[in-house]
């Protein structure tokens, strides 16, 4: 995390406030997803040579979401069985950024709302949020079997009702800030 905040704040390329606001809601984004590889090398800078000007790359690299190498044995398992559901809610993927030397348990640190930023950028993405979109896109997936479908399906909302409600509401039952900029920078 230390090395991340860092880039951000010395990079010269855009604001530091708003690439900081970026990085925030690419993580609550990804907690919701269950990344497990979003580190400094997976996420950056679109330049242009011509005009010399820069902007932030829309979010790239998310091969690492929704349990990419679950099989047919793992999803049955994950749908017949709470506690497996819940062990890849609660306990992995966590995020590959480290704070004090361990990977951040996504549950945890929202939970905790102890960075002012996070619960901002949760502020931010929380409320945007529609399960039913989600639902209705994953459907439209013509690639996936309908086993996968169902497994994506209940993983997102899992993820969504475990981790990002009960991070939305202690955030505002201890009367924290839960938004920032009003930008949308999200693309």
């Amino acid at each position: 995390m230390e090395d991340i905040l860092e880039t951000i704040e010395k990079q010269q390329y855009v604001s530091p406030a708003e690439l900081l606001e970026f990085f925030w809601n690419m993580f609550v984004a990804d907690a919701f997803l269950g990344n497990f590889d979003r580190h400094n090398g997976n996420w950056g800078f679109l330049y242009n040579d011509e005009t010399k000007e820069a902007e932030i790359a829309p979010v790239y690299d998310c091969g690492s979401c929704l349990l990419p190498q679950a099989d047919e044995k793992t999803m049955d398992a994950v749908l017949a069985n709470e506690n497996e559901l819940h062990a890849r809610v609660y306990q992995f993927p966590t995020s590959a950024i480290k704070v004090n030397g361990r990977k951040i348990n996504y549950f945890d640190f929202l939970v905790k709302a102890d960075n002012e930023y996070c619960n901002e950028a949760l502020g931010r993405i929380f409320p945007r949020i529609d399960l039913e979109k989600v639902a209705n896109f994953i459907e439209s997936v013509p690639s996936i079997t309908d086993k996968q479908r169902q497994f994506y399906k209940r993983y997102i909302t899992a993820r969504y009702e475990l981790i990002l409600c009960p991070a939305f509401e202690a955030i505002k039952e201890r009367g924290l800030k839960l938004a920032g900029s009003h930008s949308d920078i999200m693309r």
